[in-house]
């Protein structure tokens, strides 16, 4: 992973957690449809079947089209840029900091109608292979 382990040590110096550390630029981009996104914790390294940490980047002048999960929910942390984001009958203007949810059956999707790039950190819940219908 390239990442070192961290160790936390308590009075008894006894290992009492460790923190895996991950580096955004030793990550590869994976080019998908209007997208790319670089996987930075699987449900490997979660220990956590279903559920993955990633980083997506929307290029500028580009979109996610619509589409939706029959299982997964998907939480979305706004990281760089700002861009349309829409989710159900809800369409807004993300910008860094920003945190939305989308349901499973939600149809959602992004629009970045700007000259610089979108950036956000994407946790999936209950995520499976097979789960994602383009509208």
């Amino acid at each position: 992973m390239g990442g070192c382990k961290l160790c936390f040590y308590d009075v008894s110096l006894k290992v009492t957690e460790e923190m895996k550390l991950v580096k955004l630029d030793e990550k590869e981009w994976l080019h998908r449809q209007g997208y790319s996104k670089k996987i930075l914790l699987t449900e490997d390294d979660l220990k956590s079947k279903g559920n993955i940490v990633q980083i997506v980047r929307n290029e500028a002048h580009t979109e996610i089209k619509p589409h939706y999960h029959k299982r997964m929910i998907e939480i979305y942390h706004i990281l760089q840029g700002n861009a349309v984001v829409f989710c159900g009958d809800t369409r807004v203007r993300a910008e860094p900091g920003d945190t939305l949810l989308c349901e499973p059956g939600e149809v959602h999707g992004v629009v970045n109608d700007t000259d610089e790039d979108f950036l956000f950190a994407v946790f999936k819940i209950n995520a499976k292979d097979d789960d994602m219908v383009w509208e």
